[in-house]
């Protein structure tokens, strides 16, 4: 049986694909002026270097190739979804009651024509001219719309969706401003309520496998049968466990606190310790709740399973842990030890975390014994 390799991926095959289909990338925010600079460099080469890294961090729609009512009649409060078809075109784009899925929430409409640079006769915005208007002009009406700021390390990203090249041309020099849930490998995702009242921690089902972005960290869920970095096997409500306060604990602090609890769930998600043991994975804090977040109210966070790798920092899973696992290609090999090692070590070193290993090489430093933080991005 051969070993997967991280180059085979299909996970960094389809993002290329997707890259490199995308005509035109929407403006999104991200972060400030260094991610609008990188945007502005793929605009019009949408199979560049760079142009896979932007396909990561936007969604993959854009609704400027339509024009209709529900972008014309969009008002602050408005939710908005699209279907995409196979070939990643868009299919549908309708407003909806936001208590039903959707894929954008309308914060403002912000007039072009107002601002420097977008006087009359100028043609439709690109996306690079349209960067700074998100940094400067959306995330601060999104701000004063929803009550709270849009957590960078969250699920939900804010937006900017320019009109149709028709709307354009008949006189919309108007620009929708708002929120949108999107994947870890920056695909469009489905989000129901209000953002004002929504979670912004990201968060999965369990059973959910997380697959590879190009950098080889977790992905966007896709099936368990496809090579996958995380089994996600249960929700922890953090309160009592981590101390209330205007921040949360440090990432790594969440990690050593949540150790036993997701010890316990990746037990519980096999039935067995011994079936967890012989899975060689390790149960663990996936996604450590961020200052933003924890100050806008999530209290819960995932524990799932993985293993660590050389040069990693995860090994490629394939197949639902508890039926038909492999680990890198391989059958899992049950180590010799038939102590559970804490979240953080490794199943196949005899003895306990803290010891020296028998290979005489140094032990871990004091702060790494027993603990594993899972880098989601």
């Amino acid at each position: 049986m051969s070993t997967t390799t991280r180059s085979s991926r299909p996970g960094r095959s389809l993002l290329r694909s997707r890259g490199a289909v995308l005509a035109s990338l929407l403006a999104i925010l991200f972060g400030g002026g260094a991610t609008g600079a990188l945007m502005a460099s793929a605009i019009n080469n949408p199979d560049s270097s760079r142009a896979g890294r932007i396909a990561q961090v936007v969604p993959q729609v854009d609704p400027r190739t339509l024009s209709g009512p529900a972008y014309a009649d969009a008002v602050p409060g408005t939710c908005l979804t699209w279907s995409m078809d196979d070939s990643d075109q868009v299919t549908e784009f309708a407003a909806v009651d936001c208590a039903q899925p959707h894929r954008f929430e309308v914060a403002a409409r912000i007039p072009l024509s107002d601002l420097p640079g977008f006087g009359d006769g100028t043609p439709l915005p690109t996306n690079e001219k349209l960067a700074p208007v998100g940094t400067e002009q959306c995330l601060p009406a999104i701000t004063r719309y929803a009550g709270r700021e849009v957590d960078p390390d969250g699920r939900f990203t804010g937006l900017v969706v320019p009109p149709s090249q028709a709307g354009w041309d008949k006189g919309d020099h108007s620009v929708l401003c708002g929120i949108a849930a999107s994947e870890l490998d920056g695909r469009s995702a489905l989000s129901t309520g209000v953002f004002a009242e929504s979670d912004q921690h990201r968060r999965w089902e369990s059973g959910t496998c997380l697959g590879f972005t190009a950098e080889g960290l977790p992905g966007a869920p896709i099936p368990c049968e496809q090579d996958h970095s995380i089994e996600i096997v249960s929700d922890l409500d953090v309160t009592g466990i981590f101390a209330e306060g205007p921040v949360p604990p440090e990432p790594r602090v969440q990690s050593e606190l949540t150790a036993e609890a997701c010890l316990q769930a990746g037990i519980s998600y096999f039935g067995t310790d011994e079936a967890l043991r012989r899975s060689t994975l390790i149960s663990t804090l996936v996604n450590p709740i961020s200052e933003i977040s924890w100050s806008t109210g999530s209290r819960t966070v995932n524990c799932g399973l993985m293993k660590a790798a050389e040069p990693g920092p995860f090994a490629v899973l394939r197949g639902p842990a508890v039926e038909g696992l492999l680990v890198d290609g391989q059958v899992p090999v049950a180590p010799t030890t038939t102590i559970i090692p804490p979240p953080g070590t490794d199943p196949g070193q005899p003895g306990q975390a803290g010891q020296p290993p028998v290979d005489g090489s140094a032990p871990p430093a004091e702060g790494d014994l027993g603990t594993a933080t899972v880098p989601v991005p």
